[in-house]
């Protein structure tokens, strides 16, 4: 990097301004030195530079009138003030103008050779923040795009419902979004957690700061630390610079912690440190950087069951979810169905310009009964293929493909005899056996029927000896 960055200096004494360039060319850094304030505001409004060496007493002028009449222009440019005066009131404005630091004469090289690094360094990083935050703004929009594209669901679609239990929630989302609270928000898969996050931002006084998501079951241990808190370079093999962690890039804004029961058990304390301290600190770096972000954190699992068998901290737990939110799924919000289908359709009729089919009674009733295991997103994409396939004659009953729904969410019967507790375990032995089966041993489909941690599984079928 170093020859790319530019250094003016401005001074009317020879000898000092001798000095800086001298100084200025063993860090291996480029130099420009003049006299006057004129040549100083010229060269910093028509050049790049990356730092401006300024004396305060200039001839017929001073060194705060280059930094007034660049500053505005020049929004990455940083200033060093020097002087050999004590002239308080001075070194106030150069303050408020945004002076990074100010070295009094007589100051010798080591002195000069550490600041001018220490703000070439808080520079470079200031960069690379505004190059991530760029990143993960083309990263955002892309996601929403395929979202969009995948699953036919829109930010707005989580807002159709007029059922009292969902305005309810709404209206609970927007009392949260007042606040600097942190908020967890619960339910099954395709319920439209993350839309509600998008929600609350949207509604939320900190709608025009960052939105930053973070998938953590995409992230590995390692991955997730150096993601989430940044690294300093050669903190690691391959960290050839220093990068600002996500929880530095959403500095004002919402950190979205996407499926919290994945987060490695071993990274929580570490998250939970951040979150009551309100600081962060980079691999390799022993520096506590200020941040002020609200979190809002989703699980589709039982997160208490993560606390009961030691797969996630109870104190976490308590720091992100001073509010708690809870998406119920689709079969328990009949009220909203046939609004949320007439959306759908909708929706897809104009996206595809055709008009399907009007749905019979008959074909209302069978998707009323149905168990919909994929909510809102199901919804979607059925509605569609009803759209999409207007005059193929396909049976309903395809679409849904009942071929998979009635193996696994038909309606499981046990007969009890002895009623007590050992014929309940038994029971349940019997449950976790019967719904592994029908999903063909997917542990992962089987615990979220069963609203379990997928650890949570693991143990109770350990417990029970079951598919060994």
């Amino acid at each position: 990097m170093n020859d790319r960055i530019r250094i003016l200096a401005v001074d009317d004494e020879e000898n000092s301004l001798e000095n800086i360039r001298l100084a200025v060319k063993s860090m291996g850094y480029e130099i420009i030195c003049v006299n006057t304030a004129e040549e100083a505001i010229s060269l910093l409004l028509n050049e790049k530079f990356n730092l401006a060496i300024v004396d305060l007493k200039l001839p017929a002028s001073s060194g705060l009138e280059v930094i007034e009449k660049t500053r505005i222009s020049k929004t990455l440019l940083k200033y060093l003030l020097i002087t050999g005066y004590s002239e308080e009131e001075s070194i106030l404005k150069a303050i408020k103008l945004g002076v990074e630091d100010i070295l009094k004469k007589p100051y010798d090289e080591s002195e000069l050779y550490s600041t001018v690094n220490k703000i070439l360094k808080n520079q470079q990083t200031e960069l690379e923040n505004i190059k991530l935050k760029e990143r993960l703004e083309k990263e955002n929009q892309i996601l929403s795009s395929q979202l969009s594209q995948e699953t036919g669901v829109d930010q707005v679609d989580l807002m159709v419902g007029e059922s009292n239990d969902f305005l309810l929630i709404l209206e609970n989302a927007k009392k949260a979004a007042s606040v600097p609270v942190n908020i967890l928000i619960s339910g099954e898969s395709g319920t439209g957690k993350e839309l509600l996050a998008n929600y609350i931002y949207r509604n939320g006084v900190r709608n025009n700061k960052p939105f930053v998501p973070v998938n953590c079951p995409a992230l590995s241990a390692s991955l997730f630390e150096s993601e989430l808190f940044g690294y300093t370079k050669g903190s690691y093999t391959g960290a050839g610079n220093s990068q600002a962690g996500l929880f530095e890039i959403a500095d004002k804004g919402i950190l979205f912690l996407d499926e919290i029961t994945e987060i490695p058990i071993e990274l929580q304390a570490k998250l939970l440190r951040s979150v009551e301290n309100r600081t962060v600190k980079r691999l390799g770096s022993t520096e506590e950087i200020r941040i002020d972000v609200q979190i809002i954190s989703t699980t589709n699992r039982n997160i208490h069951d993560a606390i009961e068998y030691n797969l996630f901290r109870s104190d976490l737990f308590h720091r992100l979810s001073n509010v708690e939110l809870h998406l119920p799924p689709l079969r328990e919000r009949m009220d909203d169905f046939e609004l949320l289908l007439e959306h759908f359709i909708k929706k897809f009729s104009k996206k595809f310009k055709t008009s399907p089919k009007k749905l019979s009674d008959k074909e209302l009733k069978i998707l009323k009964q149905y168990d919909w295991p994929g909510n809102i997103r199901q919804l979607s994409n059925f509605a569609q293929k009803w759209v999409l396939f207007p005059n193929s004659g396909t049976p309903i009953e395809l679409l849904l493909d009942f071929s998979k729904i009635n193996s696994v969410n038909g309606k499981y019967k046990y007969h009890f005899h002895d009623l007590n507790m050992t014929e309940l375990e038994d029971a349940k032995k019997w449950l976790v056996q019967k719904v592994l089966n029908s999903y063909g041993g997917n542990k992962t489909k089987t615990a979220e029927h069963l609203g379990l941690s997928y650890q949570g599984l693991l143990k109770m079928l350990k417990n029970y000896g079951i598919g060994k």
